[in-house]
């Protein structure tokens, strides 16, 4: 009996000093990495934003709309993309790219002007599906280029001119139509050059963000993608006339 005892002792005395000396560290169950992580399916994905998404896809302005189709309050003003730019560069879906041409009513006897042009796409369709003449104001030597390229491509050269340089310091007295989708400040700033060089009977397209100051002559509204974009035509000189 003792000798049992002694053995029990001996056991359990081991047994102690075993645990005593694992390393702290090695004590605790830990998960593996790969049990830390997501599923696979419930990973984020980067989001990339365009201007179907919010608040692209709201009217923006200084002032509340008039109707209860404006779901926008209070929208954020993002900043201009840096050094003299004044609107970051977002494409106009092409719906809204030939809703604004045919709510301006053009034809081949009109010269379009858009200000801020971005990839070229409103003067190549006014070009290519309208037969106006057409000029692309763009301050991204890289997009005004890349414009270019695509009219030569399409064989339009003759009929759209890309400048690559500041809007505001654009001569826009030969436009019949003039298309723009800038930053609310933009738009003020630009008023009073719309308003002193546009000759009467020129119409003024807008998306989605409204010329301040100006009553319009009507609206559309383009459904793209879930998201609701406005086109607004002004014509001068009813749009800023008392």
């Amino acid at each position: 009996m003792g000798v049992l005892r002694w053995g029990i002792g001996v056991v359990v005395v081991s047994w102690l000093l075993l645990v005593a000396l694992i390393p702290p560290q090695y004590a605790q169950t830990r998960s593996s990495p790969r049990s830390q992580q997501e599923p696979e399916g419930q990973r984020k994905q980067k989001r990339v934003y365009t201007n179907d998404d919010w608040p692209f896809n709201r009217p923006r302005a200084n002032t509340p709309a008039p109707t209860t189709d404006d779901p926008s309050a209070n929208p954020p003003r993002l900043p201009p993309a840096g050094g003299d730019k004044v609107a970051p560069f977002v494409p106009t879906p092409m719906e809204v790219v030939t809703k604004m041409l045919e709510v301006a009513g053009v034809t081949s006897e009109d010269v379009v002007y858009d200000l801020g042009s971005g990839d070229g796409r409103i003067v190549i369709m006014a070009a290519e599906k309208f037969g106006a003449k057409s000029v692309g104001v763009e301050l991204d030597r890289l997009l005004a280029e890349d414009s270019q390229d695509r009219a030569q491509g399409l064989g339009l050269q003759d009929r759209i001119t890309i400048v690559q340089g500041d809007l505001y310091q654009t001569d826009i007295k030969p436009a019949t139509v003039v298309t723009v989708y800038l930053l609310p400040d933009a738009n003020e700033k630009l008023r009073p050059m719309l308003e002193k060089n546009l000759r009467p009977g020129t119409r003024v397209i807008a998306h989605d963000i409204r010329i301040p100051g100006w009553s319009w002559a009507s609206t559309e509204t383009v459904q793209v993608g879930g998201g609701t974009h406005f086109v607004y035509l002004y014509r001068i000189p009813e749009a800023f006339a008392p």
